[in-house]
């Protein structure tokens, strides 16, 4: 997503634009273009720009229970300032702080790319375990059916196998009186 600013960077301080953004971006590496919505506002600071941005898109993956192929919406708030590279009025190069140089900056011809910032609050805002739906029963662990189309006869107690045979004597059992 490309913005040309060179007119919000010549405004004074305070000056703001807003943008609605319906967009093609690869956030993902191999990943296709997805489509991303969402609104972008930008201010003029005495330093750059205040970029502002409530995105949204969804992309292809598994559900963590039941393993469902599904689209999972990520909302992504992004909230960073961008410094330009070049002077706006002369074109000439600015020098960059040591200590600033992992901010984002504006090229020096004047145009915000938001691409590396909307790959990494993507990274970010990604769930960590994706769910097709909140009441997700997932799979067996015995027979690895899904729980969510039908019912196992399977036994659900979970043990550890570190105990081997004490567990024998876990089970009930029939008294022997003979």
């Amino acid at each position: 997503m490309y913005f040309n600013v060179s007119q919000l960077l010549k405004d004074s301080n305070g000056s703001s634009r807003l943008y609605e953004v319906n967009d093609f971006t690869n956030v993902r590496e191999g990943a296709p273009m997805t489509p991303i919505c969402g609104t972008v506002s930008m201010l003029r600071t005495d330093a750059g720009i205040w970029m502002s941005a409530q995105l949204s898109t969804y992309f292809d993956c598994e559900c963590s229970r039941c393993a469902v192929e599904m689209e999972q919406l990520v909302r992504m708030n992004i909230e960073e300032e961008y410094l330009p590279e070049a002077d706006v009025n002369t074109g000439a190069i600015l020098n960059i702080p040591d200590d600033m140089a992992d901010n984002f900056y504006i090229d020096r011809t004047h145009t915000l790319d938001m691409s590396e910032a909307v790959r990494q609050y993507f990274g970010f805002s990604m769930p960590f375990k994706p769910v097709c739906r909140e009441d997700c029963k997932g799979l067996c662990l015995t027979c690895g059916i899904d729980l969510n189309e039908t019912e196992c006869s399977c036994d659900m107690v979970i043990r550890d196998p570190r105990w081997g045979p004490l567990l024998a004597f876990a089970s009930p059992q029939e008294p022997n009186y003979n």
